[in-house]
């Protein structure tokens, strides 16, 4: 049996990769028809994050459990990050909270997180937006369209260049140098790949 090539073996690598999530497209490109804003009311589409590797995930402002202590992890992945991915990646917090969570309200929870970091966004939306967003990644319990703010998923969703997904990581503890190693990878492998 011939051996498989590289994009099959990626392919077959994302798929396991996904098994949590079984069904979440592997090609969803980041933001493709959802427009957001993010916390300095700025508007952010999928051309905001074009040529990006981003790491999305979501959260709502008035969590007091998971979302905080993601959210103070991931900081400090950002902050291990090399100085060159720190300007290749974008960090994506969307919340599932778009009735409550304004703009001021996102700028005030990522300053209260200690998040306030170049390169990354904390975004609300039109509720239609942001549970199409919240739909194509399956960030809610199958069967439950509409849940509650709490009852998203704390999956973390990392995305190369081309917005591909290529990995889902569990959310809750952050495997910090691991996703930090993963996005170091991604961002060298686009410096590798660009004209």
């Amino acid at each position: 049996m011939p051996s498989l090539r590289l994009p099959h073996r990626l392919a077959l690598l994302t798929a396991a990769a996904l098994a949590l999530g079984a069904g979440v497209p592997s090609r969803a490109a980041v933001l493709p028809g959802i427009q957001l804003q993010d916390q300095h009311a700025a508007a952010l589409t999928a051309a905001s994050v074009a040529q990006r590797v981003v790491l999305l995930h979501f959260v709502f402002t008035t969590c007091s459990t998971t979302c905080p202590t993601q959210v103070r992890e991931l900081a400090a992945v950002h902050d291990s990050l090399s100085k060159e991915a720190r300007a290749h990646v974008r960090f994506l917090s969307v919340s599932v909270d778009p009735l409550s969570d304004t703009p001021a309200t996102l700028a005030a929870f990522a300053r209260r997180m200690d998040a306030q970091r170049p390169g990354w966004s904390f975004a609300t939306g039109r509720p239609e937006q942001v549970q199409a967003l919240v739909d194509r990644m399956q960030a809610t319990a199958p069967g439950r369209p509409r849940s509650a703010p709490q009852d998203h998923r704390t999956s973390l969703y990392l995305f190369d260049a081309s917005g591909e997904l290529v990995q889902r990581f569990a959310g809750v503890p952050v495997d910090r140098p691991r996703l930090a190693a993963e996005i170091n990878r991604l961002v060298a492998a686009k410096a590798r790949t660009a004209p």
